[in-house]
Formats: structure tokens, C-alpha cells, sequence
């Protein structure tokens, strides 16, 4: 019984995908119109704006110091927290 059901199935499945696949348009191609196409606008030149000028500073900026104050702080002060604050 239940391979005849089966087969059953399988059937009316294979008609109605059969069914969806037809070949027909879905509409009159007799009153398609192709839409109508507006030529392009020619392209638009654009200038290149002129370089920037160059800024030179009134006051020059004295470099980087790479070099940092020496630590004071003892060995023992350096492990120790800054504050007592507890993290668990």
C-alpha cells in the first residue's frame, strides 16, 4: 500500500512540474514597444585645480626630545601598585 502511494505522489508531482515548465510567452509580444533610448551627454571636461601653496612655517618647531628623565624610583617602589585598588 504504501509503495503505491509513493508512486502516487511521485506521479502527480511529475504533472504539476510539468505543468509549471510550459513553453508559452506570458505575454503578447504585439504590443511590446522598446522603450526609447536618450543619447548620452557628451562628457563633461574638468580642470584640474592649480597645486596648493606652499606654507612654510614663520617659527620652525624644535625636534623631539628622544631622550627621557631618568627614573628616581627605587626597585621596590617600581613593583608596587599605584593605588590599593584590588582586581579580581
Amino acid at each position: 500500500m504504501t509503495r503505491s502511494t509513493f508512486v502516487l505522489a511521485a506521479a502527480a508531482l511529475s504533472v504539476l512540474t510539468l505543468s509549471a515548465c510550459d513553453d508559452r510567452p506570458s505575454r503578447d509580444d504585439d504590443d511590446y514597444v522598446e522603450a526609447p533610448v536618450a543619447p548620452a551627454p557628451p562628457p563633461v571636461k574638468e580642470e584640474t585645480p592649480p597645486p596648493a601653496p606652499e606654507v612654510q612655517d614663520p617659527t620652525p618647531t624644535p625636534p623631539p626630545s628622544t631622550t627621557l628623565s631618568p627614573d628616581e624610583r627605587t626597585s621596590e617602589q617600581t613593583v608596587q601598585p599605584e593605588s590599593e585598588t584590588l582586581f579580581y
